[in-house]
């Protein structure tokens, strides 16, 4: 008698089912299994932020996110400004603290370290003592409302500092996963693209990421523009638009002055890789990388006249003001070129000493060039942005920060250069 649970006793249609189900299942085994490695090392990534906590001293910066957070959250200004305060203060007060215990002669001579009467002094300086206090300056943050509404859920949750870092962290996260998902779609090995996730975590970029402030979604939001530009690339429609435009609607939302430049240098690649003539380079998924990039540039500037968004001449007032703190600066363009001039001297110098960014970013660069030209210009375009905001901004307290979308040339280059290499020795 034949089993009821014998193939050959089953219709076509169940024995054509069950075989689809078990394929379902086994993609579906493969999917988790292959997302485990990449969700440790952003879960590592996550603990050591929190484990290195105490270490972030306050900011002004980090004081105007909160209280435009708390803001969000149904504060008044007053009511949003004396909690923002407060955290600011007992930050401040943890953080001299700390310092005082690292110093041996403040540890000598300040053994009574009084973080009662510290916090009674920082609270009761004026809400306009917290420099910069220029309406000038908060109107760069107040024009910048992303920040404060995704870290809304979470301060709601955890409290303003705890929920800002959060939020910062959370999203250099998953940066770090967008990158594993670029790596993988540029035909790195499982193993090799989690070490470019892990490449995101561990240089300045997983560092800034920890703070308080815009830089972990800012770069998230690029890397997820960066993958959008790919997947169109290789004609990926759906996924590369949907990538694409999200990450633009995100990071203008966060930063506009950094999107607006990652929309025109894409527009400047696609343009460039047309007079160039690339294999390949002219069809439909170009044609909508690049549409939706100048549709940024116009969203962005038509924002810019209908809100009064602060541009590139009130962006070097604030720098040569010292944010507003001194008049107006008659021509300040001139001093630009200067500054910029001695600062790269500078700079240059300082790389000579140390020079692991440029040894980093340059084989980084060379190895996605020789992996495809496409990926290459698309990245160095991405990347570059970086350059152009320490060109505007050539602070040298500043300057890493600003610089920080240039490690992706290492990041998305050196796992594919040490792919290559293993490659080369396995067949040696």
């Amino acid at each position: 008698m034949t089993s009821p649970l014998h193939a050959d006793a089953l219709p076509a249609h169940d024995v054509g089912d069950a075989v689809a189900s078990a394929g379902r299942k086994r993609r579906k085994i493969r999917f988790s299994r292959r997302w485990i490695l990449p969700a440790l090392i952003a879960v590592a990534y996550v603990v050591l932020q929190f484990v290195g906590k105490p270490a972030l001293p306050p900011s002004n910066d980090g004081f105007l996110y909160a209280r435009a957070t708390l803001e969000v959250l149904g504060d008044t200004r007053a009511e949003a400004e004396a909690k923002a305060k407060a955290v600011f203060c007992a930050t401040k007060a943890d953080h001299d603290l700390r310092r005082t215990g690292l110093n041996p002669i403040a540890l000598r001579n300040d053994r009574g370290f009084d973080r009662e009467a510290r916090l009674a002094a920082c609270s009761a300086t004026p809400p306009n003592g917290f420099n910069p206090a220029s309406p000038r300056y908060q109107k760069i943050f107040e024009t910048r409302p992303g920040f404060p509404v995704l870290a809304a859920p979470l301060v709601a949750l955890f409290g303003v500092n705890a929920g800002l870092i959060a939020t910062s962290v959370l999203f250099t996260a998953l940066g770090g996963l967008l990158v594993h998902l670029l790596l993988r779609a540029v035909g790195a090995s499982p193993r090799f693209a989690a070490l470019g996730q892990a490449l995101f975590y561990f240089t300045p970029i997983g560092w800034w990421g920890g703070y308080p402030v815009t830089e972990g979604p800012v770069l998230a939001a690029t890397v997820g523009v960066l993958l959008g530009a790919w997947w169109l690339w290789e004609r990926r429609m759906t996924a590369g638009a949907a990538m694409l435009a999200g990450s633009l609607v995100l990071g203008t939302a966060v930063k506009y002055s950094t999107f607006l430049v990652i929309a025109a240098a894409l527009v400047a690649v696609v343009a460039l890789v047309c007079l160039l003539r690339l294999p390949g380079v002219r069809h439909l998924g170009t044609a909508v990388l690049a549409g939706i990039s100048l549709a940024c540039l116009a969203g962005i500037a038509a924002l810019s006249v209908r809100y009064d968004l602060p541009g590139s001449t009130e962006t070097l007032q604030d720098t040569f003001t010292g944010h507003f703190a001194q008049s107006d600066v008659a021509d300040p363009w001139p001093l630009l070129g200067e500054l910029n001039a001695n600062f790269w001297t500078v700079w240059i110098q300082e790389q000579a000493r140390s020079p692991w960014l440029l040894l980093a970013v340059g084989l980084g660069a060379v190895a996605v060039f020789r992996h495809r030209r496409a990926l290459g210009w698309l990245t160095l375009a991405v990347a570059s942005t970086g350059v152009a905001a320490a060109v505007a901004h050539p602070v040298a307290s500043e300057v890493e920060r600003l610089m920080l979308s240039v490690w992706l040339l290492a990041v998305v280059g050196l796992p594919l250069l040490l792919q290559r290499l293993m490659k080369h020795s396995a067949v040696a």
